[in-house]
């Protein structure tokens, strides 16, 4: 464990195994801890980098946040980048749009940058944002009913108990993280003309989930091909193995 310390906050990463450098950027509420099981495998031939990003977990902020969240998140990682070395990227959900604004500001940092399943909201079907306002009623009702609409939202109704060791983190993504990524329009043209390599994956088993759906249209604007990857939104989790070996296959070009 390592620690940086950065404007306005401290961000703490994993660094592991040898070779080329790999960053994993966790998204939404996520830290580090998601890659616990893809983190060794891939280790095995790369410099793994695992971080939690600001506002969550081990990464506090010194005071308030800022007003740009996600500039923040891709200064923090040109920043840490700056420490391990250019890298290859995987970026999973939220942590895929603070890729996308990376590479348009630090595009000499990454090699290969796969977005999994980025929430670009230009492209969610008519109808998808009809449910609650999550952040407006997280300031208006606080963690509890907002963490049970978001389960709802992603189909998980009754919402498990909230862990009380990830409410904080819950509080920095409904305060912040989720209205920025939520607000969040990429640069098309910016991106198309980046020098770094984008790759937009899919899960095999999230057809016509919304993260999906998105993921697909951003691929299709950016001229690209999506992807597919094992397993769903959280497949990284729930096959590793197969995930990391299908990573492999992407970062070599095939």
């Amino acid at each position: 464990m390592t620690t940086l310390a950065v404007p306005g906050a401290t961000l703490t990463y994993d660094v592991t195994g040898r070779g080329p450098v790999l960053l994993l950027v966790p998204g939404g509420p996520a830290d580090a801890a998601v890659f616990t099981a893809l983190r060794p495998l891939l280790a095995e031939d790369h410099t793994v980098v695992a971080y939690d990003p600001r506002g969550l977990s081990r990464s506090p902020l010194d005071g308030k946040p800022g007003g740009d969240t996600i500039r923040e998140h891709a200064d923090d990682v040109h920043r840490l980048l700056a420490e391990v070395g250019p890298a290859d990227v995987l970026a999973s959900s939220g942590g895929a749009i603070t890729m996308l604004d990376h590479v348009l500001r630090h595009p000499g940092d990454v090699r290969t940058v796969v977005l999994h399943e980025p929430p670009v909201s230009r492209y969610l079907p008519a109808g998808a944002l009809d449910g609650p306002d999550i952040p407006a009623l997280f300031r208006e009702q606080g963690v509890g009913p907002a963490f049970a609409a978001f389960m709802a939202s992603l189909g998980i109704d009754p919402a498990p108990p909230l862990d009380l060791g990830a409410e904080g983190n819950f509080a920095y993504f409904f305060g912040h993280l989720m209205p920025a990524t939520g607000a969040y329009d990429p640069d098309l043209d910016a991106l198309r003309a980046t020098s770094a390599r984008l790759v937009v994956a899919v899960g095999e088993k999230s057809t016509g989930q919304l993260a999906h759906e998105t993921g697909l249209g951003l691929a299709a604007d950016l001229g690209l091909a999506a992807e597919p990857f094992p397993g769903d939104h959280g497949g990284f989790m729930a096959e590793p193995v197969a995930f990391a070996a299908r990573l492999r296959e992407v970062l070599e070009g095939r």
